[in-house]
């Protein structure tokens, strides 16, 4: 619940930044090392009340306005929080759509979505250094059209119903795995690389909550017409890549799900570095737009294994993602081998006597792939 809060949060405007804190001590110490514009708090938390955080922010500030979220609406509870100068009390369970209205209207009201006057942006380097130390994102096209109709059919979908419609939407499965491998990893200590699997463990209800809160984020567009059409030409790219490996995964038997994954996940580097660039120009920046493949090139794979560790992928989902664009040539695993032809399949270098050497270790079939038209 609290990374589709996140979501929403993030999803204002380009400039917020959001810090998650599971404690009561986590986020007393939050607030007196640094203090917030706004604090989202729940009733319980772990070590105490979410009214004891309140009263914490009170002793030093009159005015940071505060929202209590709880399971418990009753006359008492809202009195209670009223009495300490919170500025709205939300009730769960809630669907984004409200959530993101509510949280709108406050933001309008406290203005911390318009970047403050006089502001001097750093220079363009320090920018996407100081974005690696954050939570990166990726731009997203899901709109809410797309998710609304899904909202009252809950009951009937199954993951896999979900895991199909959603093959080939990026940001959004690299979120369901991320929010997924987060609960695993602690149950089980396992990482998990399939859509389906993620599905499974979030639940329909939730992975539609967060496909729902991903389309109600406003911030991810790209508008800059470059950008936009570098994010055209990565997310076309990564989707070839994808279904030219589950297909070649398939013709022999390998686990196809995490290979169709994987090559969604090729390019989720460049995509959240144009996401940065974006929030850059919306911020007044102006890079050099005779700059930009560079940009991409130099600071694209550092993103890239960034979002690998801050999505938590298992190491095999994170080799087979590395495979897409160096040749593994020590590597036993066939998938490894799959990603790499995927690659060199789209970009129509399948062809020569070294095509041939791969196609042969892999298992493939070298007349099917070696003649079949290009991508």
């Amino acid at each position: 619940m609290a990374s589709l809060v996140e979501a929403v949060l993030t999803g204002l405007a380009s400039n917020i930044h959001v810090k998650h804190a599971a404690t009561l001590a986590a986020a007393s110490n939050i607030w007196r090392r640094q203090g917030a514009d706004l604090v989202l708090c729940d009733w319980n938390l772990p070590d105490g009340y979410g009214l004891d955080l309140v009263r914490i922010i009170r002793q030093t500030s009159e005015h940071t306005p505060v929202i209590i979220i709880s399971a418990s609406s009753d006359r008492e509870h809202v009195k209670q929080a009223l009495h300490l100068g919170i500025i709205d009390f939300i009730a769960k369970p809630f669907d984004m759509a409200t959530l993101h209205q509510r949280l709108q209207t406050v933001f309008e009201r406290i203005n911390t979505v318009k970047p403050a006057e006089g502001a001097i942006l750093p220079p363009l380097d320090h920018w996407l250094e100081q974005a690696l130390s954050e939570k990166l994102q990726l731009p997203g096209e899901l709109s809410a059209e797309q998710v609304t109709p899904l909202l009252g059919q809950a009951d009937s979908l199954t993951p896999s119903d979900l895991a199909t419609r959603w093959k080939n939407e990026t940001a959004l499965i690299t979120r369901l795995l991320q929010l997924a491998n987060n609960i695993s990893l602690k149950r089980s200590g396992n990482a998990i690389s399939r859509p389906v699997e993620a599905i499974s463990i979030l639940g329909v209800e939730m992975s539609l909550n967060c496909a729902m809160a991903m389309a109600l984020n406003i911030a991810r567009g790209l508008t800059h017409p470059r950008l936009k059409e570098q994010a055209v030409l990565y997310q076309a790219h990564a989707e070839q890549v994808a279904a030219i490996a589950r297909a070649m995964a398939i013709s022999i038997n390998l686990d196809s799900a995490s290979c169709h994954a994987a090559g969604l996940l090729c390019r989720c580097g460049e995509l959240a570095l144009l996401r940065t660039l974006q929030d850059y120009i919306d911020q007044g920046g102006h890079p050099d737009e005779n700059e930009i493949e560079n940009i991409l090139k130099q600071w694209g794979p550092r993103y890239g294994n960034r979002l690998k560790i801050q999505w938590q992928l298992p190491i095999p989902l994170r080799e087979l993602i590395g495979a897409v664009h160096v040749v593994p040539s020590h590597a036993t695993r066939k998938a490894l081998l799959v990603m790499h032809l995927a690659s060199l399949r789209v970009a129509s270098r399948l062809r020569g006597p070294e095509a041939e050497r791969l196609l042969r270790r892999a298992g493939l079939d070298q007349h099917k792939w070696l003649n079949a038209p290009d991508a």
